[in-house]
């Protein structure tokens, strides 16, 4: 069986949450609370200047893609997302930069204007969108399958209340900072001047008020997707407005 929110499980369903998985999710969402809390506050100690995204060839492909398929509010969260996952990773694990970096880059590709699913598309999960997409970018550049699955998982799965260790730690980071740029969640472990260097260099554009109105159309044209499951559980859009940016 496919693990849930992975791009096999989006082929095979469509991107369509059964009841078992809503349960489930719901339980994710209860434990990922519970830990947060009893979770001792470890101050980020990084640097932004000190972390530099990769600049092979598919990492700036990636980036083009991004930067030409994207409003800028999409392009900079894409960018802030792949910072913050580098400034609040405090794992010891090895990390596969370019797959992080690709998978950050690409991963809201389905939101992007002219990339976004059909009313007649048999998906009901926008990353689909970009999961593809990275996977075939991937073997262009000649990557073997199983790296190129990761990359695309990574974006697959990063609307997961959790993502599982052994999916890998790019999957993860993916997660966490596109979590921390949408939500806030995890950003009181910066400090104050680790988030002001990220957002000087990448402003917000009017993110709320740009990502807001897509978030709600996909859960309302696609109502068994885990966009409109997160809405109607835990009102997502409700903490993205209420997220600890000004915009």
């Amino acid at each position: 069986m496919a693990s849930f929110g992975t791009l096999t499980w989006i082929d095979k369903t469509g991107g369509r949450m059964t009841l078992l998985d809503r349960l489930r999710e719901t339980a994710q969402a209860v434990q990922a609370r519970a830990k947060r809390r009893l979770a001792p506050k470890r101050l980020s100690d990084r640097r932004v200047e000190d972390i530099l995204p990769p600049d092979s060839a598919i990492a700036l492909e990636a980036l083009s893609l991004c930067r030409e398929a994207s409003p800028l509010f999409l392009l900079n969260h894409c960018l802030r997302s792949y910072f913050w996952a580098r400034l609040l990773d405090e794992s010891d694990e090895k990390i596969d930069q370019e797959a992080l970096f690709v998978a950050t880059m690409l991963h809201d590709l389905g939101l992007a204007p002219d990339h976004r699913l059909s009313c007649f598309s048999d998906d009901e999960c926008f990353t689909a969108v970009g999961a593809r997409e990275a996977k075939e970018m991937a073997l262009r550049h000649n990557w073997n399958e199983a790296r190129a699955d990761k990359t695309a998982n990574a974006i697959a799965l990063h609307l997961n209340v959790a993502v599982h260790h052994h999916h890998g730690p790019e999957a993860r980071l993916v997660r966490l900072g596109s979590g921390a740029d949408t939500a806030g969640l995890g950003l009181s472990r910066l400090q104050p001047a680790q988030k002001e260097e990220v957002l000087r260099r990448y402003p917000r554009h009017g993110m709320k008020e740009g990502l807001v109105p897509l978030l709600e159309s996909e859960a309302l044209e696609r109502p068994h997707c885990r966009i409109a499951f997160l809405q109607r559980k835990f009102d997502f859009t409700r903490m993205v407005q209420a997220a600890p940016f000004a915009e």
